[in-house]
This record gives C-alpha cells, structure tokens and sequence, in this order.
C-alpha cells in the first residue's frame, strides 16, 4: 500500500470539493452514479439505506472491489437528527446483476464528517479514519465469494520529531514499519517482512484468513542470489500453532534438488529458525520511546536470541536433529526442556517438510505468553539454506522471510500469537444469518 498516504490526501481533497458543506441527498447521488449503474440496480441501493430517515451522503465511490469486472459503490452517511459524531460507512458489491449490502461499519469523527471516507482502487475499497490529529487508519476490503475480507491496514502517527507509518497485510502475511523525520521528510528506519499467526493447536482456520506465509522474493535472498533460480529451486511455506507449552512448525520446503546429509561432514539442505523473544512494544518491537520524545531503534539486542538449526537428516536411517543457540545465559529449566524439542523431516513430490516443535519453557517463558484477548508478536525469521551439488559448497543460497540480518532484531520477522476467541484479520461471510437459519429450519 505505498500510496495509501496519496489516497487518504485525494480523498480528503476530493470530498472537500464535492461534498464540502452538508452533503448530498439520495437523488444527487442516483444522477451521479447513472452512467454507471442501471435504474434497477440504483433502486437496490436506496432500499437497502435506512428507511423512513433523512440521512445526507458524505462521501462514496465506484469501482471494483469484488474482482468481477463489474462496478460496486461504497458510501459515507450521516443521520440528519443525530447529534452525535457518528457516521455510517456501507458497502455494495454487484452480486448476480444485483447490488447488495456486503458491509456496514459505525465510526465517530472528531470535527468533520470528511474524515470518514471511502476510495476504491486497485481492486479494494479503502476505508479512512481519523484518530486524531496526525493520527489516521486506513482499512482495504476486498470482497470474494460471499466473504468481505480485511486484506490490509495502513495507519500513521505523529511519535516526538518523527512520522511513524505502519502496513499490515492480511492476505499476504506482510508487515511493513518506516519512520520519518517530520521536518524534513528523511526516511530514518525501514522494515518490510513477513508475518506468520500462530493459532491453537487444532483449530479450524475459516476461509478468508490466511494461516501460511510464503517465501519466495529475491529480497529475502541474503546469501547466493547468484545462484537462485527462482522458487522452483527454492520457496518455502510456513505453518505454525500452540498450545499451552509447545510452538509447533510446519516448513514445507520447494527444493528442485534435494541434498541431504550423507556423512557426518558434508553439507546438506537445512532450516534456520531465528527467535527474538522480547515482546513487542507501543507499536511494534523495532522501537523504544524515550518520556522526553527520544526514540531509539532496536537493531541490537544484548538477550533474548535464539536460533534452531534443523538438519533434516537424510531421510532414511539418520533421523532429523536440531542445534541450538543463545544470546542467554541458559538456566537449567531451559537446559532440561531443550531436550523436549523435537524435529522430524521427510521428502515430498516438490522437495521435503520439516516439523518441529519447541517448549516455551526453553524461550524462557514461563507458559505460552499469549493472553484470553490480546495477541503476542515477537520477532521470528525462517532461513533456509539449499544447494544443488553436494559437490560445491560454495554455491549456496539462503532464502529468508525477512531482509535478513542476524545480529539484528529489526531485521526479523514476526510471530503473532492469536488467542484463542480472536483471528488476525478480519473476514464476515454475509450468508452466515441464512445458513444458520437454514439450519435450524431443518433441526440443527
């Protein structure tokens, strides 16, 4: 979303000419729609609005969100009798030659009704709103097969003498953070990663959240881009779940060449798993703010590293073992748990799987840290190291899920602990009521 600041300052200029005093009315809005809806379909529209109430219309858009090549509209209201800051954003999607509701959403203002606002662009219906001063988020719906998906969230802030903007990426697990010095516009700090939720072990994950990152981006080549030919080659997938003492993985490697280990000596393909286990701060893990406005960068960290080195073995008679190392002083409750982790690995049609699970006693927490209503992100990169010729060590490559830089912790990506009454991301199907109605019609 690297023009979502554009977005929110065309939509704000765009409003303020169209709609800068009152708003419109619903027969305004019906004439500037016409050439792109029929009559039908604008009918739809003005019975699915609140009935038997004045309402004027703040803002709205047309565009594609739904990904059909058909045109759906978003817009902004406000109930004439209410006193309150309150606004009501609304979504319709063409679904079958009919515009239907998808979404409705309640917000408050703080001085203008502008500052709730719809875009659509690029295949998603931005959604704006202001915090408060210097403080704005804006939230992309996209909607498929009856499902209205959150696939992204940009906010900024003001924080002291800096600008911090923030990109969350719900369908492709990425996460972005950049500071700004505001005077001048100078970019002091930048990451961009991937982001892998962890869910309890066992639970179904619904359609519309996504539960597996994946790498296969020529940035996350930090050793060998020379000799990587593309995720073919090398790419991997990640899946990740937990329970009360354990964080389990599933690496599913993409290998064209797999080369296990056929001596004690010899090189073979293996994963890396890079933990920073200090929890995040106020907005993320990457900064620290000082009471007197300083903000300092993490890109060092004295405790709180771990690294697994998972050698899969050669997939026959030697059996998948794990290294382990620490920037701690290790205690002998992490030294006895260490034993309980354990690692597995097996071949597949495309190159091989590793699972492996590690006791949140050996991170040093106590139990799993995630609370009942608030997830836990700490920093966590998967590399993985593949060759094609057991032949030729030097011709390695190292495929991450971050710009990768071990001695640095903002350079890792994350892992997010998602409680178990909570989802990361958001995902409504609009059919739900009538399934579920459904079903008890027929004694469910």
């Amino acid at each position: 979303m690297k023009n979502s600041l554009f977005l929110i300052l065309f939509f704000l200029f765009l409003s303020s000419n169209i709609f800068a005093q009152s708003g419109i009315k619903f027969p305004e809005l019906a004439k500037r729609i016409d050439p792109y809806f029929d009559i039908a379909l604008i009918e739809d529209l003005r019975k699915q609005l609140p009935q038997g109430a004045d309402f004027n219309i703040w803002g709205y858009d047309v565009g594609d969100f739904s990904g059909d090549g058909y045109n759906d509209v978003a817009m902004s209201i406000r109930l004439s009798g209410d006193r309150s800051r309150r606004m009501h954003v609304y979504l319709f999607a063409d679904i079958d030659g009919f515009l239907q509701k998808v979404g409705q959403f309640t917000y408050n203002f703080l001085e203008l009704p502008l500052e709730i606002g719809v875009v659509i662009r690029g295949g998603k219906c931005f959604v704006t709103k202001k915090n408060k001063q210097y403080d704005w988020i804006m939230d992309a719906y996209s909607f498929d097969n009856g499902a209205l998906l959150k696939s992204e969230t940009f906010a900024t802030r003001r924080v002291g003498d800096f600008t911090y903007e923030k990109v969350r990426n719900y369908v492709d697990l990425f996460g972005t953070d950049k500071y700004i010095r505001t005077r001048n516009g100078e970019e002091m700090f930048y990451r961009k990663y991937l982001m892998l939720p962890s869910y309890s072990r066992g639970r179904m994950i619904y359609k519309g959240y996504q539960a597996e990152l994946y790498s296969d981006y020529v940035d996350y080549v930090h050793a060998g881009a020379y000799y990587w030919k593309g995720e073919t080659d090398c790419s991997f997938r990640v899946a990740s779940s937990h329970d009360d003492n354990f964080l389990y993985f599933t690496i599913d490697v993409a290998d064209d060449i797999v080369v296990p280990q056929n001596c004690d000596t010899c090189i073979t393909d293996m994963v890396d798993i890079w933990f920073d286990v200090n929890i995040a701060g106020v907005d993320n893990r990457f900064a620290e703010y000082q009471k007197d406005g300083i903000i300092t960068f993490r890109t060092s960290a004295e405790s709180g590293i771990y690294r697994l080195s998972i050698n899969p073995g050669n997939y026959l008679e030697k059996e998948a073992w794990v290294k382990i190392a620490t920037s701690d002083d290790v205690t002998p409750l992490q030294r006895a748990e260490s034993k309980n982790i354990k690692a597995v690995s097996n071949l597949t049609d495309k190159g091989y799987v590793i699972k492996v699970r590690v006791p949140f006693a050996f991170l040093g927490y106590a139990t799993n840290p995630v609370s009942e209503n608030e997830a836990v992100e700490f920093g966590c990169t998967f590399v993985v190291t593949d060759y094609d010729n057991e032949f030729r060590p030097e011709e390695k490559t190292e495929l991450s899920s971050s710009v990768f830089s071990p001695f640095d912790p903002s350079s890792y990506g994350s892992l997010v602990l998602v409680p178990q009454n909570q989802w990361y991301g958001e995902s409504v199907n609009i059919y739900t009521e009538d399934i579920i109605k459904g079903l008890m019609e027929y004694g469910f």
